[in-house]
C-alpha cells in the first residue's frame, strides 16, 4: 500500500524533526522519545509488509490465492462470496421446496398417501439440515456484503495507523479485523463453492429425481452441512488469531535506553 508507507515516511521524518529540534534546544529525555518513536514508524512498516506477506501464504496454504495486501480485489472477492453464500441459502431452500412438494403430491391421492409418510420420515434429517443451512447461508451472505464493504477502509486506516505509538492499538484492532474477517469469508466462500458444485439439484420434470429425492436431499444436505461447519470453525478460528494478533503489537517497541 503506497499511501501506507507514504504516511509512515512522513511520520517518521515528523518524529525525526522533532527529535532534533528538542536535542539542539537541550530536552535531550524528550528527543530519545521522538528518536525512539521514528525508528518504531518504520519498525512497524517494515512488520506490515511481513504480516501481509504471512497472510498471504496462509491464504495460499489453504487454497485461496489472493494478495490481502490489495484491499480493492479482496472487497471484490468478498463480493463473490456474497453471491456464493446466496446462492447456497437457495439451494437449500428449493431442495426443501422440492421435498415437500412431492409429499404434497403423494398425499393427494388415496393410494400414494402413505408414501408421503415414508418420505416425510426418511427425509426428516435433511429437511431440518437444510433449513438451519439456508439461515446460516443467508446471514453469511449479508455479513460478507458488509466486510466487502467495509475492508478498504478497515486495511487503509489500520494499515495507517500501526506505525504510530499513539494509535498503535487502533490500527492492530482494524488490521486484525480486515485480515481475520477476510480469511475467514474467503475460506468459507471456496468450501462452498465446492459443495454446492457436487450437488445434483433436482428437477420437477425428471421422475429419477422424484424417484431419488430422498436420496438427492441427503447429499445436498451432507455437502452444505460440511461446508457450514468447516465455515463456523474457520470463522471462530479466525476471530480468536485475530484478537491474538491485536494483543500482540503493544508489546513490540524499541527503546534506545535499554538497547
Amino acid at each position: 500500500m503506497l499511501v501506507v508507507d507514504l504516511v509512515a515516511a512522513s511520520g517518521a521524518l515528523l518524529y525525526l524533526a522533532l527529535g532534533t529540534l528538542k536535542w539542539t534546544l537541550g530536552r535531550r529525555g524528550e528527543a530519545v522519545y521522538d528518536f525512539e518513536a521514528a525508528v518504531n514508524v518504520l519498525l512497524y512498516t517494515v512488520i506490515l509488509q511481513v504480516i501481509f506477506s504471512a497472510a498471504d501464504s496462509i491464504a495460499g496454504s489453504i487454497g485461496i490465492p489472493i494478495s490481502l495486501n490489495s484491499a480493492g480485489f479482496v472487497s471484490e472477492r468478498l463480493n463473490e462470496s456474497s453471491l456464493t453464500f446466496a446462492n447456497a441459502s437457495r439451494l437449500a431452500v428449493e431442495t426443501i421446496l422440492y421435498v415437500q412438494s412431492e409429499r404434497a403430491v403423494l398425499a393427494s391421492a388415496p393410494l400414494t398417501s402413505p408414501f408421503a409418510s415414508v418420505l416425510g420420515a426418511a427425509t426428516g434429517w435433511s429437511v431440518t439440515e437444510l433449513s438451519i443451512a439456508a439461515v446460516f447461508f443467508l446471514h453469511l451472505s449479508f455479513a460478507s456484503r458488509v466486510v466487502a464493504a467495509a475492508s478498504q477502509y478497515l486495511a487503509l486506516v489500520g494499515s495507517a495507523l500501526l506505525p504510530v505509538p499513539k494509535f498503535r492499538r487502533w490500527g492492530s484492532s482494524f488490521l486484525a479485523i480486515y485480515l481475520a474477517t477476510s480469511l475467514g469469508l474467503l475460506y468459507s466462500n471456496s468450501v462452498t463453492a465446492k459443495a454446492i458444485g457436487r450437488v445434483h439439484r433436482p428437477s420437477p420434470f425428471s421422475p429419477a429425481d422424484w424417484v431419488n429425492v430422498a436420496s438427492i436431499a441427503g447429499e445436498t444436505a451432507v455437502a452444505l452441512g460440511e461446508a457450514m461447519t468447516l465455515s463456523a470453525v474457520a470463522l471462530s478460528l479466525a476471530t480468536a488469531a485475530g484478537v491474538g494478533f491485536a494483543g500482540i503489537f503493544e508489546g513490540i517497541y524499541v527503546n534506545f535506553v535499554r538497547v
